[in-house]
């Protein structure tokens, strides 16, 4: 086993929209979803789709990984492929 580059791009599997604001800093609603990854099908994890309105994302809606850096912490986050 080694790792290996992946193309960043997958689809919508699941989701969610929380309109529950749990903490002060997320701006709600917000989506919760389950991203498979385009290199390797059943490989799947969960992060947010962000930069579109949330009742507009939907399942197998293509997507491509953007990062978020806070401090020294990298967060995946999605956003709807072009």
């Amino acid at each position: 086993m080694a790792p290996r580059a992946v193309s960043g791009r997958g689809k919508v599997v699941s989701y969610t929209v929380n309109y529950q604001p749990w903490v002060a800093e997320l701006e709600v609603p917000y989506v919760v979803a389950i991203i498979e990854l385009a290199e390797q099908p059943g490989l799947r994890f969960v992060s947010n789709v962000v930069g579109m309105d949330p009742l507009q994302v939907h399942i197998d809606m293509p997507v491509h990984v953007r990062f978020l850096n806070i401090e020294d912490v990298w967060l995946p986050l999605f956003e709807r492929d072009q």
